[in-house]
């Protein structure tokens, strides 16, 4: 009798264990998954197909910056690599940025693609990389390059291609 009790005692103190051990990760404050690398562009054809093509191999989030007619403020996405998006608030992006904690930051584009005064709220905090050449093919190997992803340039530019095949002219032809 004496020994069911203690084999009984054992189980439970194992299933115990066993329950609290997969139950802990929801109360670890570093549950979440680690941000490397923070790509951070306008929501423009070639920057944003750019960000896109790096985030399917890195799985790391994209901020795109979207200028909205009716006011001065730029919108701002938040695309995360399990291709969820939520609108973050202008106001609210270094603290956004904080949150994520990347151990780098890289603007992509010009100031047309990203406002200076947020590059401005981030530098002195992480380590930041400026892509801002006008020649996309250049930031596409650049960026591959970064992010260790040789093949990033060439298939940047095979979807390109592939877009302007099938692009609808702006005019019919005459």
């Amino acid at each position: 009798m004496n020994k069911l009790f203690t084999r009984l005692a054992v189980v439970a103190a194992l299933c115990t264990l066993l329950v609290a051990g997969s139950s802990c990760s929801l109360f670890k404050k570093g549950s979440r998954a680690r941000v490397n690398t923070l790509l951070v562009t306008g929501n423009y054809l070639k920057p944003r197909l750019l960000c896109e093509l790096a985030q399917y191999r890195s799985k790391q989030p994209i901020i795109l910056f979207e200028q909205d007619e009716e006011s001065d403020a730029p919108r701002l996405f938040y695309l995360s690599a399990s291709n969820k998006s939520e609108e973050i608030s202008a106001a609210k992006f270094a603290g956004f940025v904080k949150y994520l904690n990347p151990k780098t930051v890289i603007f992509l584009g010009d100031e047309s693609c990203v406002p200076a005064e947020f590059v401005n709220q981030v530098q002195d905090d992480f380590r930041v990389m400026h892509l801002n050449s006008t020649d996309w093919d250049r930031n596409a190997q650049m960026l591959g390059e970064i992010l260790k992803q040789p093949k990033l340039n060439r298939l940047y530019l095979e979807y390109l291609q592939r877009y302007e095949e099938k692009a609808v002219p702006a005019t019919p032809a005459q």
